[in-house]
């Protein structure tokens, strides 16, 4: 099913091989790099900035933020490309407009990770002129990732069973900030991804408090040699 018509019914998207081998190893070797520079911290949720947040096990990372001469940032710099790309689609497809600038982390969870249900934008509880639109993950595990592993992105579909997607890696999720309900179960290995957000104007701009830009990257970046993939 395409994508458009599967965010819109309120289920995730699941392309697979969206990030191909030698890019995910790259990536993954960007993780180490940052890790080791000691760039990743606790990933709170829901506002939380204190150590006992039970709602949420894992660390995260801002990959554009850093210093560039850490880690492979040529790399990042090419799934940023194909993730621009899947947001002009979209943009086209869902007829909604959607910012150049994007919202991105790095997460790792630790064996036991987990996060619970919930969703990535409350329109309600949340007012502001940008909103999260269209939520992405990109697993960047070690191939082989079964479902003994655990670490499945599971989603509540509206009237629909939940769905359980496994974190295999190279595979891009997409969906609905607002309205897909979702969560990470329990992983029995280090689980790894870059996930994200494309940005809309809310509704009403005009009633809503502007909230810092997403990043952007400089057009006049290096490109990653994509012929390594």
């Amino acid at each position: 099913e395409a994508a458009p018509s599967t965010i819109r019914a309120g289920r995730v998207h699941v392309e697979r091989g969206f990030a191909p081998p030698r890019l995910v190893q790259d990536l993954r070797h960007d993780i180490d790099c940052l890790t080791t520079a000691g760039l990743f911290e606790r990933a709170f949720s829901g506002g939380t900035s204190s150590g006992d947040d039970a709602f949420r096990n894992a660390e995260m990372c801002d990959p554009v933020g850093r210093d560039r001469s850490v880690g492979l940032w040529d790399a990042f710099y090419a799934v940023w490309e194909r993730l621009d790309l899947v947001r002009q689609e979209l943009s086209a497809a869902l007829g909604r407009e959607m910012s150049t600038e994007m919202e991105l982390h790095y997460v790792r969870y630790p064996v036991g990770g987990y996060y619970r249900r919930h969703v990535d934008e409350d329109l309600d509880a949340n007012p502001r002129a940008l909103t999260r639109a269209i939520s992405f993950i990109c697993y960047l595990n070690k191939p082989g990732w079964c479902a003994a592993d655990g670490g499945e992105l599971r989603s509540y579909p509206p009237g629909e069973p939940p769905s359980d997607v496994l974190p295999e890696s190279g595979t891009l999720v997409v969906f609905d900030s607002a309205r897909v309900e979702h969560e990470v179960q329990p992983t029995g290995k280090e689980r790894l991804a870059l996930v994200g957000w494309f940005h809309a104007p809310a509704a009403d701009p005009g009633q809503a408090d502007v909230f810092d830009e997403p990043a952007s990257l400089p057009a006049e970046d290096p490109l990653w040699e994509m012929s390594q993939s």
